[in-house]
């Protein structure tokens, strides 16, 4: 790997790229990677999973991850978290993820508390989210942007991301799977949500590589 690489952790086979797929990111199994290989010098994007931060029963490659993660953090290597990524950073730190009594799900606007350059192609566009589990911040991070729930957030060179940015018709399809998921979401209005996936393809694949470009440059 040469010392620009980005480097994607996925924490679920069916959570992968999405938009970014044509991206240079090597991606590797959270429950096969040597953690201890993973240094500073590259840049790292920790993926979503149906599994909560705090499954470390069932998944104990997260708490290895999570390890890395406080050790990262703290290092300041460049990690950016989305959804479940987002969850185990918070949970990794003094922070906590745990399950909402609500989900949210559908496209929705976000509220911005601060500003940052990455994040700027969000201000004017709605964002996909679809999660039950969220995170109380850790102590150290600034809020960056919110809905009901936190969405944004950042701890010196990383940042967490609540919803989607990666979303595409693929990833849909592949989660929207199962009993369980569809009497989740029953009350819900999927084909509309679904609908808006294709027909936003464009606007959705531009700014989730901005924000790639913004944050690899930053």
């Amino acid at each position: 790997m040469n010392k620009s690489q980005v480097i994607g952790i996925i924490n679920d086979p069916e959570v992968t790229l999405g938009h970014l797929e044509k991206r240079n990111i090597i991606l590797l199994n959270a429950w096969e990677v040597n953690w201890s290989d993973l240094t500073p010098e590259y840049s790292y994007i920790l993926l979503g999973g149906h599994m909560g931060a705090y499954d470390t029963s069932d998944y104990p490659y997260l708490e290895e991850e999570k390890k890395w993660i406080s050790k990262a953090v703290n290092d300041n290597y460049k990690v950016l978290g989305i959804c479940l990524g987002a969850q185990l950073i918070a949970d990794a730190l003094d922070g906590k993820a745990y399950l909402s009594d609500n989900i949210e799900f559908g496209f929705k606007k976000l509220e911005f508390l601060d500003t940052n350059v990455i994040f700027e192609d969000f201000k004017n566009i709605e964002v996909f989210t679809w999660h039950r589990d969220t995170f109380k911040l850790p102590s150290n991070a600034k809020l960056i942007a919110k809905t009901s729930f936190p969405q944004i957030y950042s701890i010196k060179k990383t940042f967490g991301i609540q919803f989607h940015p990666e979303i595409n018709e693929n990833l849909f399809e592949k989660w929207y799977v199962g009993e369980k998921t569809k009497k989740e979401l029953e009350n819900f209005d999927i084909d509309k949500e679904f609908k808006r996936i294709k027909t936003n393809e464009s606007e959705i694949s531009i700014s989730v590589n901005s924000l790639f470009d913004k944050w690899i440059a930053s």
